[in-house]
């Protein structure tokens, strides 16, 4: 017998409802499981999902209003309020980082452009460190309960790119780096236990990160991510990542990507755009350990433009 929260996760777009539901019944790994499915095609694109215009209605309260929302949810289930709050969190902020980017809400518009970079930066911080709570120092720890997946934290770090110094950024210490002193240790701390992580853990990360490269528009070089899930021996459609545990869930992913990426988003900027080096666009040749190397020299010489800073009579970003 399939609970109504179910038939809503696999038969509409009601994602906010079917939490809801899921949280009443207790069933926090099912909160986990459309957790994960939006924050998945979220990244995939690289921009929100939903769109601000598909959001049912308890998505978008929740979104919108979170505390008041939760405050009257608590009124019927106090366990299940702050279940749903929690594992809402990081959805919530990765969306947040979406909106500032682009400038989709009120605050973003009307707020500088440095300044929205700024906040921006600083909600994609906290996802990163949502993500890298499981594989803290290296060791995979499912009891650490990270209320984001580490299996998105290499796509999340690609995100990130845009905020640090690239390979051919010259060291002169003419301009403030874009990530303070606390960001750059997330970032460096998260890079670290990746690569220190086991074979497993790290190659359901660098899968996704894959497939997100290949959802890029004109990525892959001629694979789709629905190719890369065929050959892969996991992933979504196979039991190497996050969503393999649902096959409602992992199904819907395969039909999202099988059917192509959105080509109407406007995107603030795009990560994946020459992620792959030498101004030779988006390839999914481009290896995770290839992308950790230049984001450590990047975080490298925004450390030390940071230190020059200080020794010259500023301050700590």
């Amino acid at each position: 017998m399939q609970t109504y929260g179910e038939v809503l996760a696999r038969d509409s777009h009601h994602y906010g409802e079917a939490m809801w539901y899921y949280a009443l019944a207790h069933r926090p790994a099912k909160v986990r499981e459309v957790m994960n499915l939006l924050i998945s095609y979220s990244l995939l694109q690289s921009t929100p999902y939903p769109p601000a215009n598909d959001l049912d209605d308890h998505l978008h309260r929740l979104l919108a209003d979170r505390n008041e929302t939760l405050r009257a949810f608590a009124v019927r289930d106090l366990e299940a309020a702050e279940l749903l709050g929690k594992m809402l969190s990081g959805y919530a902020s990765l969306r947040q980082f979406y909106e500032l980017r682009d400038g989709d809400n009120a605050g973003a518009a009307a707020a500088a452009p440095a300044t929205r970079r700024q906040q921006a930066v600083a909600a994609l911080a906290g996802v990163v460190a949502s993500a890298d709570d499981n594989i803290r120092g290296g060791l995979f720890d499912a009891g650490r309960d990270a209320i984001v997946s580490e299996d998105f934290l290499l796509a999340l770090l690609g995100e990130a790119s845009v905020f640090v110094a690239g390979p051919d950024h010259a060291f002169d210490g003419s301009s403030s780096p874009e990530v303070d002193l606390g960001q750059i240790d997330v970032l460096l701390k998260a890079i670290e236990d990746l690569q220190s992580v086991g074979d497993r853990v790290y190659g359901s990360a660098e899968e996704f990160f894959r497939l997100v490269l290949a959802s890029a528009p004109g990525g892959g070089k001629g694979s789709t991510p629905a190719d890369l899930m065929r050959k892969s021996g996991g992933g979504a459609g196979g039991g190497s990542f996050v969503l393999a545990g649902s096959q409602v869930l992992a199904g819907k992913l395969q039909r999202s990507i099988s059917g192509g990426v959105r080509r109407d988003v406007k995107r603030g900027w795009d990560w994946r755009s020459g992620v792959g080096g030498g101004g030779g666009g988006t390839t999914t040749n481009t290896t995770g350990k290839e992308f950790l190397r230049r984001m450590r020299v990047g975080l490298t010489k925004d450390l030390a433009r940071l230190w020059l800073e200080e020794a010259d009579g500023g301050t700590w970003s």
